[in-house]
Order: C-alpha cells, then structure tokens, then sequence
C-alpha cells in the first residue's frame, strides 16, 4: 500500500471540514463547531499561515494534516512546525499509515524542522498512545477549569 502527499488547496475545504469533524468526534473533543463553522475556520487557515496535505492511498483520501511553521521562542534562527491537526480515517487506521504519513511529512514538508510539536487532548488515550509510539514525550500540561 503505497501512501503519498498531496498538497490540499482552497478548494479542498468541504474534504477537509468533513475530515476534521470525523477528528473531532474520534478524539472526543467538546468543539461545538458545527459543519458550517469548520469549513471557514479551515478556509481562514489555509488562507493564512496554515498548509494542509492529504494523506493518499491508492489515489483514495486517507487521512489529511494541518500545520504551520514557526520560529523556536528561544532562538528565532530555528525553526519547528505545530502540527495542529493529523487525522486518518477510519477505514485505513491500524495498517501503518499514521506513521508512514509521519514519516512523509518529515521528509518532504519538514526537513528543515528542529521540532515537531502537537497537541492531544488528555482524554484521548488512543491517541496520546498514537504520539508516544512516534517518539513524542510530553513536554508540558494545559489545564483549565470552568468559573
């Protein structure tokens, strides 16, 4: 099964609206975005600093990522990349291509990259293993609480 990148574009945001709140519901996340909602603040993104790729099998979708490039807080010459949201479906999960997708994305968007750095959602224990697996450690706790 061979796993390719293709570059997402404006006119890609319905694919990857329907693909992010297929990512909202797997993670459990408590966004309250409906369809609507997801499609511009996707649009704003891509518009913006945001690039999405599409994770292809077989010239099928299977997954998409959304990241954008910054400089290091500590050393502006540095760069690292927030890997804001990384999703494959349902239908291609448990056959490797979460990693491969990784792996791609390291070598043909990332090269340049010091650090990758993602967000995960506590109670998302799938996917905090997902990351672990991949070699990301914690490297600081978010919490909050309601007023």
């Amino acid at each position: 099964m061979e796993l390719e990148l293709r570059r997402a574009a404006s006119s890609d945001i319905d694919i990857l609206a329907e693909m992010n709140k297929q990512l909202i519901e797997d993670e459990g996340s408590k966004n309250p975005m409906n369809l609507g909602e997801l499609k511009q603040r996707m649009y704003d993104w891509l518009e913006t600093m945001y690039h999405a790729d599409f994770l292809v099998v077989n010239q099928e979708l299977a997954g998409y990522a959304l990241y954008h490039f910054k400089s290091t807080p500590y050393d502006p010459s540095k760069q690292h990349v927030h890997l804001r949201q990384y999703f494959i479906g349902s239908k291609f999960r448990k056959l490797g291509l979460g990693r491969s997708g990784l792996d791609l994305l390291k070598e043909h968007r990332f090269k340049d990259v010091e650090t990758i750095e993602i967000d995960v959602l506590a109670s998302n224990s799938i996917g905090k293993n997902f990351w672990e697996r991949a070699g990301f450690e914690a490297y600081y706790i978010n919490m909050r609480t309601k007023i």
